[in-house]
């Protein structure tokens, strides 16, 4: 009776029963049950298996999208904001200008991810394994995002500071080339200062010229 009210259907995919003659029992036995809907669920996992093939861990293969960009691109650009806003200089250590390395991380790491986003680099977004944008309006999207990031990052430290350290603060924004020249001496530290002074000056036309690379990709996503 529950065949005739609710006949199989060949055709459906996924979780169903399969029903079983029972002419010489008008009772189903428990085994005959169990053993149809085994069947029933092996065949449904064999045909997803092959349609959908695995890696060597069982999992599904990556497949890339606008989720995935946004979270690489945000996560690296976030590292280097991190990295630049947290970097505590003087009176502490040397400023970020004074460390090479520091700009270089910094700045390169803003570069690339401005080029993922300009997608003027193919052969960066495959091998990284970026998905194509859907829009243009997506690529601004996520630029207005990453600048008000930035900006509001760099803001909140720097008036945070002047609010509760107003020592560090005014340590901060003296004048650099002030400082070298009221330190006229023979002492090594006059000269470590010094070349600290022209280690920002160099450290400055590099900036600058990553800052003059990542506008360019930046016209480029606005254009």
């Amino acid at each position: 009776q529950l065949q005739e009210h609710y006949p199989s259907d060949e055709r459906h995919k996924g979780f169903g029963i399969k029903w079983s003659s029972t002419a010489s029992d008008n009772t189903a036995s428990v085994g005959a049950v169990l053993a149809s809907l085994t069947v029933s669920l092996t065949s449904t996992s064999l045909s997803s298996d092959e349609k959908q093939p695995r890696s060597f861990f069982r999992r599904t293969p990556f497949q890339p999208n606008f989720v995935s960009n946004a979270v690489f691109i945000v996560s690296m650009f976030q590292n280097a904001v991190i990295t630049m806003v947290n970097h505590g200089g003087r009176p502490f250590s040397v400023s970020f200008l004074e460390s090479r390395p520091l700009c270089l991380s910094v700045g390169l790491s803003f570069l690339l991810a401005i080029a993922c986003l300009a997608e003027t680099l193919p052969m960066v977004n495959n091998f990284i394994q970026l998905a194509p944008f859907p829009t243009k309006s997506s690529k601004v999207a996520l630029l207005r995002l990453l600048v008000i990031n930035l900006s509001s990052c760099y803001f909140i430290e720097y008036f945070s500071t002047f609010i509760f350290r107003r020592d560090v603060w005014r340590e901060r924004n003296e004048s650099y080339q002030h400082h070298a020249l009221s330190t006229l001496g023979t002492l090594a530290a006059d000269e470590e200062e010094r070349l600290l002074l022209e280690e920002r000056k160099q450290n400055s036309i590099l900036v600058y010229f990553l800052c003059l690379v990542t506008f360019n990709f930046v016209v480029k996503i606005l254009r």
